[in-house]
């Protein structure tokens, strides 16, 4: 069958009459070949639903080449994996102070630019069966995202029909977000069962796992099990947590690389784009942890500098940032990452950290032992994914110093407090896992600045210029960073006295940047 692609998001003005044409959907198995248009009166129903699929999968990780340059780069150098390297009129995220309307991106093109989609699946549906239980799926996982960048958001009183939405809480939120999971869980398990060796009619819209819904079970479990680890922590949720990741560990989750999500870049990677233009570079905080474990996965990372052959980052947050200074590929590594290079959304690695955690804490049975084997196996796991030679990294007890800049010692910094690889050397058990975790995590910044801002590991080093007391967020401390983006302004005056009650009711502090979120809460940093 000749596969229609379409590229862009339905957008909101086009909203109604894509409701119009997913309304009439009659038969899901049916299946004709059509020419190149791609005009929905053309298309088959399962090719109107189908299409969608693929725009709502890509904003599990931007694919687009803009949007991926404002949410993954941008935002997710907090994660300690990149460096913007562009001087961007001196407004930037890593110095602390973006503009206002880069704020607003990353809820522009995930949320309002997803719900249109999944709101003509629910129609189509008339939310039931398996296709709706996949898009409920994909929907956890982008709006997950958003919360974890922004707070509270709409969720629950989504899809009513209603502009002005109240925002949910966080604890509200992350409990309907596991209500959804499960319930898709549970669908999808019975219709795998009922459909054993049969094809499924949207299978070549899934750009992850190719129709193969056991597989988006066990991706479904696995972000059950992040999202409860998340939140363990928090005293007044920590035992229905424990709950749910007994329900995730025990549904099955991705435990093997050949399980790993990713999904193909379109039409390119947009780190490589980003590199290309001079934009992005590989974090120093990375270079030096990397280097200093001798870390057989470094190559594969990154590349060395094309003139001195050396695998050496950028320092985040430099004010005065130049295109043909840190964004040299001369003078400083870019990530090891090809036109073609797929986009990542979960590795199998990840898993293993998530239990390791949760046994050291006692959230899961095991105890130490049972952390200390996770955690070797989460090592192992992501050594076999990069394909490389483990050797001797988990007995090593090298502890990485810091990080020196050959062009200007202005941005020279040390570590303070970094743990070795090897589980028996040293007491701080918690932060080798975060910080292996972190390293096997990349380049999913998003989610590695979720892991700082709660248990403040790995160490990250600071920007070198905080610009935050001129900026539009507020003031940050550079040593806690950014602690979430402050709600769009188009937010703010489309559905003001919904946002005016999260700020007040759920929100917890100021609408900036340095207000914890509920599941970060830190006293220790």
């Amino acid at each position: 069958m000749k596969k229609i692609k379409i590229i862009k998001t339905v957008s909101v003005a086009a909203f109604t009459t894509t409701l119009l044409f997913a309304s009439c959907t009659g038969n899901f198995d049916e299946l004709n070949t059509h020419p190149t248009d791609v005009y929905p009166e053309d298309m088959t129903p399962t090719e109107r639903v189908g299409t969608l699929f693929v725009s709502m999968t890509r904003l599990l990780n931007a694919c687009q080449e803009n949007n991926s340059q404002h949410t993954e780069q941008m935002v997710g150098q907090y994660g300690g994996y990149f460096a913007t390297t562009a001087p961007w009129n001196g407004t930037n995220f890593g110095t602390f102070n973006p503009s206002a309307d880069w704020v607003d991106v990353p809820y522009k093109d995930m949320f309002t630019e997803f719900y249109p989609n999944f709101q003509t699946i629910k129609e189509s549906t008339g939310g039931t069966g398996y296709i709706y239980a996949w898009a409920s799926i994909l929907r956890v996982g982008v709006m997950l995202r958003v919360a974890d960048i922004y707070g509270p958001i709409p969720y629950s009183e989504m899809g009513k029909g209603e502009f002005q939405v109240a925002y949910d809480d966080l604890k509200t939120l992350y409990h309907n977000m596991f209500d959804d999971l499960t319930r898709s869980i549970n669908v999808l398990s019975a219709f795998v069962q009922e459909n054993e060796g049969k094809e499924v009619p949207v299978a070549e819209y899934d750009i992850i796992y190719n129709g193969d819904f056991s597989k988006w079970i066990k991706y479904a479990n696995s972000l059950k099990l992040r999202m409860a680890v998340r939140i363990a922590s928090n005293t007044e949720d920590t035992e229905y947590a424990k709950q749910m990741m007994a329900e995730a560990i025990n549904g099955g989750v991705i435990e093997s690389n050949e399980d790993n999500a990713f999904f193909p870049s379109m039409p390119y990677n947009p780190f490589w784009i980003a590199s290309d233009w001079g934009d992005l570079a590989i974090n120093a905080t990375l270079s030096a942890y990397m280097n200093g474990y001798n870390d057989p996965r470094i190559s594969k990372y990154m590349n060395t500098s094309t003139s001195y052959r050396e695998y050496r980052g950028v320092r985040m947050g430099i004010k005065d940032t130049s295109k043909s200074v840190e964004g040299s590929a001369a003078r400083y590594s870019k990530p090891a990452v090809t036109e073609a290079s797929p986009m990542p959304v979960f590795y199998a690695a990840e898993t293993y950290f998530l239990k390791a955690e949760a046994a050291l804490q006692g959230w899961i049975a095991g105890g130490a032992a049972a952390a200390k084997s996770y955690y070797e196996q989460g090592i192992q796991v992501s050594m076999n994914q990069h394909g490389v030679e483990i050797g001797d990294y988990l007995s090593s007890t090298v502890v990485p110093q810091g990080y020196t800049d050959r062009w200007n010692s202005q941005n020279n910094i040390s570590f303070t407090d970094v743990p070795t690889v090897a589980w028996e050397n040293g007491s701080n058990k918690l932060q080798k896992i975060i910080t292996q975790k972190w390293i096997a995590n990349y380049p999913l910044g998003i989610e590695a600045w979720c892991d700082y801002r709660r248990t403040g590991y790995p160490e990250l080093f600071t920007a070198r210029d905080n610009l935050s007391s001129v900026g539009y967020i507020g003031d940050i401390d550079s040593k806690r960073m950014v602690r979430r983006l402050p709600y769009p302004t188009t937010e703010k005056s489309s559905n003001s006295a919904n946002v005016s009650a999260a700020i007040a009711t759920m929100l917890g502090g100021p609408d900036t940047g340095a207000t914890d979120l509920w599941w970060a809460k830190r006293t220790n940093f």
